[in-house]
């Protein structure tokens, strides 16, 4: 029995419509018939094949590791394609050593320390000549009579003294406090369910979900908005390429849901903050490739 009858023989022994695994698995009916018909061309692509092949098992309570490896020779072949993963932080490092203002930098510093110097021996000149000049005044002021100073103005002086120190200048500012600067936005890993392919994340920092995504190949994305009455708001669900991204959504709820079809070809980030798979996909051997995430606001 090939692979497809299997699945669905198992499907009609457990009276379930394609309709009730397309709502378990998140896959698109035209992808479900296409697996039940062997038809691989179908698919998205050909790696998509055992990652839909296990959602579906899973839905019907068949062993999805031993239906991978009784139907190996069934499945397409996808030796051919290869995975790059490259983080965000690496290719900002790489960009940043290649820019010609990197390269410009270690001259400009040298310019500027020389315009110190100079400033600096120009200013040593400066106090030099104002040096020069007081001692000879000073010479000039020792040559005066210096007479005794008359006891009324003495009591004056004194009188102004204690008036001022009885009446601080009232126009003298207070010193404010400096305002702390406000801590960063972050994403928290709360929990994980390995069997379900699910990580919850939390955010801090935060007032609000914008949601950014973007591919350099191609993924299917779902977003539901979760709401506190137990209603769901569905944001999108279509494929990410390279032509419609970046793809933005502003969530109005305070959770989300996400249904992710090919993890390794799809950033995600938060409010600017890029999101971390937790579960690392392995394309090889089909694991964590569909991982399904939800985002919890967190407005404390």
């Amino acid at each position: 029995m090939e692979l497809g009858e299997r699945l669905k023989e198992a499907r009609l022994d457990q009276e379930l419509t394609l309709e009730d695994i397309q709502k378990e698995t998140k896959i698109q009916k035209r992808y479900l018939e296409a697996l039940e018909r062997n038809d691989w061309s179908t698919l998205p692509g050909t790696f998509y094949a055992r990652a839909f092949v296990r959602e579906y098992a899973e839905a019907v309570n068949l062993n999805p590791d031993t239906i991978l490896e009784e139907h190996a020779e069934e499945l397409p072949s996808s030796e051919s394609r290869q995975y790059e993963y490259v983080t965000p932080s690496r290719s900002k490092r790489e960009s940043s050593g290649s820019n010609p203002v990197f390269k410009a930098l270690p001259k400009l510093l040298t310019i500027i320390l020389l315009i110190a110097i100079a400033f600096a021996i120009y200013y040593a000149i400066l106090n030099f000549m104002d040096t020069r000049g007081s001692d000879g005044e000073d010479e000039q002021n020792n040559d005066e009579i210096i007479t005794a100073p008359d006891e009324n103005e003495n009591d004056e002086e004194d009188a102004n003294q204690e008036e001022e120190s009885e009446n601080p200048d009232e126009s003298e500012e207070e010193t404010e406090p400096e305002e702390e600067p406000e801590p960063d936005p972050t994403l928290e890993v709360k929990s994980v369910d390995e069997s379900n392919s699910l990580t919850v994340y939390q955010t801090s920092n935060m007032d609000e979900l914008v949601l950014e995504f973007s591919s350099d190949g191609n993924s299917w994305l779902g977003v539901i908005g979760l709401g506190e009455d137990g209603g769901e708001n569905q944001y999108f669900s279509d494929s990410v390429t390279t032509k419609n991204s970046p793809v933005e959504e502003a969530i109005e709820e305070d959770r989300v849901r996400l249904r992710v079809g090919n993890a390794p070809q799809l950033d995600i980030s938060v409010n600017g903050v890029p999101l971390e798979y937790e579960l690392t996909p392995d394309a090889q051997q089909g694991e964590n490739i569909v991982q399904n995430i939800i985002i919890q606001l967190n407005r404390e």
